[in-house]
């Protein structure tokens, strides 16, 4: 037997064993490149569902924090009575009342005439006839005139600033007329106009 023979037959075991071992480190090395290729894309995956999870997240809360503004803006302007229903008698009964809390004397008189419908192009609808007609949730308009004899000016003023911090209801004032001085005063004869937004009615079901 040739020497090259037998020494191939000593360590074929050995061999045998270095070829396998090669084997499983080049499989586990082949493996291991998988897993961790696959860990970074499953990770990149992750991150960005992660970041889009917080971008709507983000968003919501961003949404939820105009909601939160807005109602907080509508119940201001309910609390006001600039929005649900008009407060009429509210309207009057507070004139009258600040009034007699300001002036000693003087005579009221006044008159509340009926809501008038702002009507332009927003608040127009067609009937079945095709007949324009103002939308009944359109803003309305209310004039309380009242009138004053014996009254200073500046008793004027302080009463309307009185009114305006208590009555129910957003106003301005449309006209004042000052006239027929004496001693015991003016003749006052003023508008105030009202300013209301019927709330919008809930939808059947709801």
């Amino acid at each position: 037997m040739k020497p090259y023979r037998l020494i191939f037959q000593r360590s074929r075991r050995s061999l045998n064993i270095l070829a396998i071992s090669i084997f499983v480190s080049l499989t586990f090395a082949i493996g291991s490149i998988y897993v961790r290729d696959s860990l970074k894309t499953s990770i990149a995956n992750d991150e960005a569902q992660l970041a889009a999870r917080r971008s709507i997240l983000t968003t919501k809360k961003l949404d939820l924090q105009t909601i939160q503004t807005h109602i907080a803006k509508f119940q201001s302007l309910k609390q006001q009575g600039l929005v649900g229903s008009a407060d009429r008698e509210g309207w009057v009964e507070q004139l009258t009342a600040n009034r007699i809390q300001r002036i000693s004397g003087g005579t009221l008189a006044y008159t509340l005439k009926p809501a008038q419908a702002l009507s332009n192009a927003a608040t127009l609808e067609f009937d079945p006839t095709g007949t324009t007609v103002v939308n009944p949730d359109a803003p309305t308009t209310h004039d309380l005139e009242f009138q004053l004899k014996g009254i200073h000016e500046a008793e004027l003023l302080d009463m309307l600033q009185d009114y305006r911090n208590s009555v129910h209801g957003r106003f301005r004032v449309q006209s004042c007329r000052l006239g027929d001085a004496n001693q015991d005063g003016l003749l006052v004869q003023c508008t105030l106009r009202f300013f209301t937004v019927p709330e919008a009615k809930k939808a059947p079901g709801v």
